[in-house]
């Protein structure tokens, strides 16, 4: 009998594969201290600790299997494990090396990263104030972190599972960034690994493009995997303008459009299908906000920045938010008038485009939102009106539409929240809204004193950040409706009907394997 048939288990399987990645890229960090010549010594517990994790995240994914029948509230409960697990071993690696001594810290750098956030706590090197005060191998794991956390590691593992029935579907949805997750193949795993791939190539093209820029390989590499990533982190702490290079502004702001347009429409360009791209109304939703957010904010910046620059600096700003890669060529929290930091505000928890690698709401929802709003105004003068929610000329389904809806007021309730609690830390009103909406938004810098670093935010505020930046990457409801497993009886029906009432999922399609989903 095969041995591993005894420990059925969707949970720990994934959680295992998640460890082994992340061992696999704390060992690629350690490769990359030794090959630096660094001094510091971080290769040895980052050498160790890729061992350990990869080690015991393989030792789980091989003794483990998946059940036959998966019920749909374990689907969610393995997504958000698989993320707790990965955010508290990605915390390690700075725990160890002594770059952070606290493990709220630790723990909010490795969140930062995996959600692709770009908040940090690190601080300028005494000796070096343009580099923050890390070895390469740290920094090369804040990097890879976001490269990790930007496509998503349960897409990862489903690309490299062996087979994969229809509660793959259900996980890639859980764990995409927008209202439902889209085939590009019939088969599940074979969709993962197309997105990797489109992943992985626009990566290295823009390792490419860096390094014909004059970037050194190390920064190259570095800023391809938080570019492609919309993740931010950067191992200088002037972020882009460190380079105060025009050409490199140019490809960073070509690189997050890129990066905030839908993944699977980038694939079915390549494939000679640009129709779903040039007919897409969230598409040109997202172009129309780039567009006019940047002409607001030339106009009100600053009056004597109105030439060239001022616009590039405009446009940069506007798609770091919007895309939420949160890049830096300008201190804005500091240079700009009021009436364009406020309009930073606004776009900070938008987000781009769905199946993209943005954080934040996403465009696709605030169409169906607003659609949804039309349809009720007009049932306000014609009762028996029957209108269906539209995006452009796509029908959305009444069940995806009424998710949506749900998500936007668990949204407003989660940035609310968070704003109000990190008020009560003693935080002016600026920088709680601010912390509040680039952590739910996954954008990174905000506005007062987290202009450059969370640090100004007492440690239980930063606690209510790590919450809400992982709300704004899994979106909600995985976490809502993995609280469900928790074995606390009186939480457990409250959860169970809340759940039930406004955040079902769209159930998975069928696909070729023997697994299945159990509706809950």
């Amino acid at each position: 009998m095969n041995h591993r048939s005894s420990h059925p288990s969707l949970l720990l399987h994934t959680v295992g594969l998640t460890l082994a990645f992340c061992g696999a890229g704390m060992l690629l960090s350690s490769g990359v201290e030794l090959v630096m010549g660094d001094t510091s010594g971080d290769w040895a517990p980052l050498l160790a600790l890729g061992l350990l994790s990869g080690g015991a995240g393989y030792l789980i994914w091989f003794i483990t299997t998946v059940p036959r029948r998966i019920p749909l509230l374990d689907v969610f409960a393995t997504v958000a494990s698989a993320w707790l697990a990965m955010s508290l071993v990605g915390a390690l690696p700075y725990l160890l090396t002594g770059t952070l001594t606290d493990l709220d810290l630790a723990l909010f750098e490795s969140v930062s990263g995996f959600t692709t956030t770009g908040a940090t706590v690190l601080q300028a090197a005494p000796d070096d104030p343009t580099r923050y005060d890390a070895s390469n191998g740290i920094l090369f794991w804040r990097a890879i972190s976001q490269w990790i956390g930007g496509m998503g590691v349960i897409a990862l593992v489903i690309a490299v599972l062996p087979s994969v029935g229809s509660w793959g579907m259900g996980m890639m949805a859980a764990e995409a960034p927008g209202p439902t997750g889209e085939r590009l193949t019939p088969r599940v795993r074979s969709t993962a690994r197309h997105l990797w791939g489109v992943y992985g190539g626009f990566t290295i093209v823009v390792v490419i493009a860096y390094l014909l820029a004059g970037m050194s390989p190390f920064g190259a590499v570095t800023h391809s995997f938080t570019t492609v990533s919309t993740g931010g982190f950067s191992p200088y702490t002037a972020s882009i303008a460190h380079f105060d290079s025009q050409i490199i502004d140019w490809i960073v702001i070509v690189a997050m459009f890129v990066a905030g347009t839908s993944f699977p429409m980038i694939y079915r360009l390549l494939k000679g299908r640009p129709g779903p791209m040039l007919r897409s109304a969230e598409f040109r939703t997202y172009c129309a906000v780039v567009a006019v957010a940047t002409f607001l904010i030339f106009l009100t910046a600053d009056s004597g920045a109105r030439n060239y620059t001022g616009f590039r600096d405009s446009l940069f700003t506007v798609l770091a938010i919007v895309s939420t890669t949160g890049y830096g060529v300008v201190d804005f929290a500091g240079e700009w008038t009021d009436a364009a930091q406020a309009i930073l505000l606004i776009l900070m928890p938008l987000g781009a485009m769905a199946g993209s690698t943005a954080g934040g709401v996403k465009m696709i929802r605030i169409l169906a939102v607003a659609s949804f709003a039309h349809r009720a105004s007009l049932t306000q003068l014609h009762q028996n009106l029957v209108r269906p929610v539209r995006i452009g000329s796509s029908i959305l389904d009444n069940n995806v539409a009424n998710q949506v809806v749900g998500h936007l007021i668990l949204s407003l309730a989660a940035f609310g929240g968070g704003s109000m609690l990190i008020v009560l830390t003693g935080t002016d009103l600026v920088t709680a809204f601010s912390a509040s909406a680039t952590s739910f938004g996954n954008v990174g810098p905000g506005l007062g004193a987290i202009g450059s670093d969370f640090l100004a935010v007492p440690a239980f505020g930063r606690l209510v950040a790590i919450g809400n930046m992982l709300l704004g990457r899994l979106e909600i409801y995985p976490i809502l409706l993995a609280l469900v497993k928790l074995p606390i009886p009186r939480a457990r029906p409250t959860l169970a009907r809340l759940s039930a009432r406004s955040a079902r999922p769209r159930p998975a399609e069928p696909v070729a394997g023997r697994s299945g989903v159990d509706q809950p």
